[in-house]
């Protein structure tokens, strides 16, 4: 019985190395080109109570839109690099419909390219039934890394922080598993891909559900060429001595404009 007992013992004890063995997290290869699909999700309802806040005279004209569109919108986007070289653009088909009194969202299907070696984006963004072209510098945020990891599209990701738009905080998950130093929308500057992004201000989040690891052809990865050429900050300008009477309504729409 004793020697059945050390035996059950030793067949346990070597079962529980070899779990500890392949439960040993292994670096997964390194990316350096691929797509990613990525889901843009804003909560409609939310923002619009944000927009009209200091608008209580707009409480019921609120109340009406509520009934016509849906709580949630929920955009498909793809976002195809190298380790070099990135172009994110609406999805075919990726972009909802909205019925009723709500019409297109300014800059909601940007197209924008980025190039890593250059420092260098141009983007394609629709504002207020005007296409504008923005050549700028990849934009420079200060991000501060954390030790929360959460897991997106199968890809290991660390989170980190920072504060855009002087107001807007802004969570991040990127993978360094993925070289390209880029994400959704402007976001870059990572040590890696950002594949998740939140801004609870905005009501809004991006994360990538999907990735498929080969680029069809690099030539794809072209800028966009449509639209008024512009600096980003000219933009801006324009926007605010435009939008100046709008008040704090327009601060808002600046906020989405300028991602």
């Amino acid at each position: 019985m004793k020697n059945i007992v050390i035996a059950l013992f030793s067949l346990l004890t070597c079962f529980a190395a070899s779990a500890q063995k392949d439960t040993k997290v292994e670096l997964p290869p390194i990316v350096f080109k691929g797509k990613l699909t990525f889901e843009r999700k804003v909560n409609m309802h939310k923002q619009m109570e944000g927009f009209m806040k200091d608008r209580p005279e707009m409480a019921s004209m609120m109340e009406t839109f509520k009934k016509q569109i849906p709580k949630y919108r929920t955009d498909i986007f793809e976002l195809t690099f190298t380790d070099k070289q990135s172009l994110y653009k609406p999805a075919p088909n990726g972009l909802m419909e909205l019925k009723g009194m709500m019409g297109s969202f300014p800059a909601d299907k940007n197209i924008i390219f980025n190039d890593y070696e250059k420092q260098q984006a141009i983007a394609e963004k629709d504002v207020f039934e005007k296409v504008y072209l923005l050549n700028d510098s990849l934009k420079n945020f200060k991000w501060k890394i954390t030790e929360e990891f959460r897991k997106v599209a199968g890809f290991n990701c660390r989170r980190a922080e920072t504060i855009i738009l002087d107001s807007v905080y802004v969570i991040a998950f990127y993978t360094d598993q993925i070289l390209a130093q880029g994400g959704p929308e402007g976001f870059n500057g990572l040590p890696g891909m950002i594949l998740g992004i939140v801004m609870p201000r905005l009501n809004l989040t991006y994360f990538a559900t999907n990735y498929e690891n080969y680029v069809a052809d690099e030539k794809i990865l072209v800028p966009p060429t449509k639209g008024t050429k512009k600096k980003s900050s000219e933009l801006e300008a324009d926007l605010k001595e435009n939008t100046k009477q709008w008040g704090e309504f327009a601060n808002r729409l600046l906020w989405y404009i300028n991602l």
